[in-house]
């Protein structure tokens, strides 16, 4: 592991061994933000119920709940992502399970980039690309 400033850098091995921690952080991670999802929902409907003639929402009850839920549900969700992001990697997309690792390949800034269901970290792309421009790490096969 090498760090430039306070930026770590990873090699492809170190990255995937990480990838047990990550995944399981991950997969929680995923599970709050369909949970967070859900509650928002749940609160535009009951907005939706309507109104008392004083203005307080008709089931003000059942949106306070909602929305102490919906606060956890984020609460928990940022704090998984401090985590997984102490570890010096980023989270580029909750839904489709994108992390990206800092790296270098042939002296050059780097993102190793793994997906959630991928066995390890196979992939990178430049700093300023994104998934879609990804390519197999030079002396792997991409699997």
């Amino acid at each position: 592991m090498a760090r430039t400033g306070r930026r770590r850098l990873f090699t492809p091995e170190e990255a995937t061994a990480l990838l047990p921690e990550i995944r399981q952080r991950l997969l929680r991670l995923r599970r709050l933000y369909q949970q967070a999802r859900d509650c928002y929902r749940e609160m535009e409907q009951i907005k939706a119920v309507g109104y008392k003639p004083d203005g307080s929402l008709i089931m003000a009850y059942d949106y306070e709940l909602a929305r102490r839920a919906l606060r956890e549900s984020v609460e928990q969700a940022n704090r998984l992502l401090a985590e997984i992001h102490s570890l010096g990697c980023l989270v580029k997309d909750v839904e489709l399970g994108l992390v990206d690792f800092p790296a270098r390949i042939n002296g050059k800034p780097v993102l190793l980039c793994w997906r959630l269901g991928e066995p390890r970290v196979a992939y990178y792309h430049g700093e300023h690309e994104g998934f879609r421009g990804r390519k197999p790490i030079p002396g792997t096969d991409g699997r």
